[in-house]
């Protein structure tokens, strides 16, 4: 479902505005993301030109007939499309001639090298290129009323499959086959795709944060990690749980215990005006407290979007983009990894609110639930 025209003629306003707030003539946009972001365009392949005026997009015949629907929808946009033997960078330049543009933008983080050749040596006149980083990516931060809506239902759809997926994880099965599981489940719940290969770490294989699912056996006594997350309309939304099967040790039940009041306490702490830094900090403090600093090995969380990991980062480094404000989404997620012995992590995805945040993935794990 790609944004109401309005949305999108607010989200081009905004980038227009930051355009000229850089000294820039245009933004030439080559992010797959940051086209569907500002334009509600999802292709493979496409570029941009975003200008103090309006905006052209650069398709091939592929999109041709999305991107004129787009195009005619919204405010100030029209269409260049890439003849048979032209390339977008020579297309690309052509509207750049036209728009008598002298100061362009290139989106550092996202354009290649190769690109970035290839558009100075078919450009025309006096172009001053310019690597521009995180124009766009801050103008996604605060998600509108739109987004807040689908990450709401995405939210709430995701903590369904944990429901229905999580009594399910016993001993037995491969942690392959619960991984399998998951995803038929996110499927059936409405998701377009999983939003990245579903991790199952039992037993030791918990201690690495990001281990994938393998034919380990699950067996009583195991912690099992079970992060999944799925793509809905567009927007992604991650969860994690840990499941204790059968009776754990004294050492497993406190990692549980601890990483819970972790997770609360950076919740707690989360609110519109906060920097990011001071909600890990309440989290990794409650660890440290615990004795369990040392295997807290990530950030306390990442934003959520377009993308499963996107801007803010809720870390030790996080505060580059400033305070939160309200409408902000990210994961909160501490997690202890003790190598050869296993590991817990919690995680939930938030909004920012004045007041503090909401939950969107339903309430939080209780201690004495089957999870611990």
């Amino acid at each position: 479902m790609p944004p109401p025209p309005d949305v999108t003629d607010l989200r081009l306003d905004a980038a227009r505005k930051c355009v000229s707030a850089h000294g820039l003539d245009v933004l030439l946009v080559s992010s797959p993301v940051h086209l569907a972001y500002l334009f509600g365009l999802r292709a493979s392949a496409g570029l941009a030109l975003v200008h103090r005026e309006g905006a052209t997009l650069v398709v091939d015949a592929r999109y041709q007939d999305r991107a004129a629907g787009i195009a005619a929808a919204a405010a100030r946009v029209d269409l260049r499309q890439v003849r048979l033997g032209r390339s977008y960078e020579e297309t690309a330049a052509e509207a750049l001639t036209d728009l008598g543009a002298s100061r362009v933008g290139l989106e550092a983080d996202h354009v290649t090298v190769a690109r970035a050749a290839a558009l100075r040596r078919v450009s025309t006149g006096a172009v001053e290129w310019v690597d521009t980083s995180g124009l766009v990516e801050r103008l996604r931060m605060v998600k509108d009323p739109w987004e807040l809506g689908r990450l709401r239902e995405a939210g709430g759809r995701l903590a369904e499959v944990a429901a229905c997926i999580l009594p399910k994880v016993s001993s037995g099965c491969t942690e392959r086959q619960v991984a399998w599981e998951v995803e038929l489940a996110l499927h059936a719940a409405g998701f377009e795709k999983p939003a990245f290969d579903t991790i199952v770490a039992s037993g030791p294989h918990g201690a690495s944060p990001h281990h994938r699912a393998g034919d380990r056996v699950l067996a009583d006594g195991d912690l099992v990690v079970v992060d999944f997350g799925g793509v809905f309309d567009g927007y992604a939304v991650d969860m994690t749980r840990t499941v204790a099967l059968g009776a754990v040790s004294a050492d497993a039940r406190r990692w549980c215990r601890a990483v819970g009041e972790a997770q609360r306490a950076a919740v707690a702490a989360a609110r519109s005006g906060v920097l990011p830094s001071a909600v890990d900090g309440a989290a990794r403090g409650v660890l440290d407290e615990a004795g369990l600093g040392q295997w807290f090995v990530h950030s306390t969380g990442h934003g959520l979007g377009l993308e499963v990991h996107e801007r803010p980062t809720i870390g030790p480094r996080g505060d580059v983009d400033g305070p939160l404000a309200a409408g902000m989404v990210f994961t909160v997620e501490p997690g202890v990894y003790v190598p050869g012995a296993g590991g817990v992590r919690i995680e939930d995805d938030v909004v920012v609110t004045d007041a503090g945040v909401e939950r969107l993935t339903g309430a939080p794990p209780a201690i004495e639930a089957h999870e611990f």
